[in-house]
């Protein structure tokens, strides 16, 4: 049995569908188990062409697997009628379309912030985990930038707000995730479109990113790259899946190209493990 982990997918149908062929592949079934959850961090849509067919799809996945789904920073823009720079006319168009799917509607207004689920000690949020009322600097008036869903990993070494939402450190999440639900849990998010991870052990953070196992695999004719680590039971984990639906998105970031990523969590022999794969769409 394994979780697949979804985030970012931007109305983008093409890439979804692929991580689906991928993962119902025999030979990944046969590798990582047979996917029995799915968990989707949110913004289902913006960016590209096919929102409807997206969450869809979604749904209808949802009926033959458990399906958790999150809110996203876009999902929540789009609800709120507010607009986020970068969304192309035929973008905006085929939204504008969402809006009179009553079946698609109902989902996206029943998304929460934030799910904890305490068997696996999952903590699954959009874009980070601090509990907004807790964050004593509040330099933005704009309130939603602090919400979970609007909060991203600082690249810097301290917490800050602009206008694109909260930026906390890794540090600053391992704190307050440890405080309200103890050590030795997995924190996964999305929005930021590339793959992070971070862990917390004996009380000192780490970027280990590039110390996770990789390897190259390949699934229903596509070249997978892997990053892989086991999970243990005494550690903490940060971990950002990077972006599943790159339309709409890879020729505006520099360097990205249309490169889908989605995450795993599956076990082997005995043992707990998490990967963040890749794949060029």
């Amino acid at each position: 049995m394994a979780q697949l982990i979804i985030s970012d997918i931007h109305a983008d149908i093409r890439a979804l569908d692929t991580i689906m062929e991928i993962t119902r592949d025999r030979a990944f079934i046969d590798r990582y188990g047979e996917i029995t959850r799915i968990i989707n961090l949110g913004d289902v849509v913006g960016g590209g062409l096919h929102p409807t067919e997206v969450i869809e799809k979604l749904i209808d996945c949802g009926v033959d697997t458990n399906l958790l789904s999150i809110m996203g920073n876009h999902d929540e823009a789009f609800l709120l009628n507010r607009e986020i720079p970068g969304n192309s006319s035929m973008s905006i168009d085929a939204h504008s379309d969402l809006r009179g799917n009553q079946r698609c509607m109902r989902f996206l207004k029943g998304l929460p912030q934030y799910v904890i689920d305490e068997t696996d000690r999952i903590l699954a949020v959009h874009g980070g985990p601090i509990d907004p009322p807790l964050i004593k600097e509040r330099t933005c008036p704009d309130h939603l930038l602090y919400r979970r869903t609007w909060q991203r990993i600082s690249e810097c070494n301290y917490d800050y707000c602009d206008g694109t939402g909260y930026h906390y450190t890794p540090e600053h999440a391992f704190k307050d995730t440890v405080e309200s639900l103890g050590s030795g849990v997995l924190i996964l998010c999305g929005h930021e479109h590339l793959e992070a991870c971070h862990i917390q052990a004996n009380g000192k953070q780490k970027n280990v990113i590039s110390d996770m196992i990789r390897r190259k695999e390949v699934f229903s004719n596509r070249n997978i790259n892997i990053r892989a680590m086991i999970r243990q039971e005494d550690v903490s984990y940060l971990i950002r899946v990077g972006i599943a639906g790159p339309a709409g998105y890879a020729e505006s970031e520099p360097g990205f190209r249309d490169n889908s990523h989605f995450g795993l969590i599956w076990e082997h022999q005995g043992a707990d493990w998490v990967g963040l794969f890749s794949f060029q769409v």
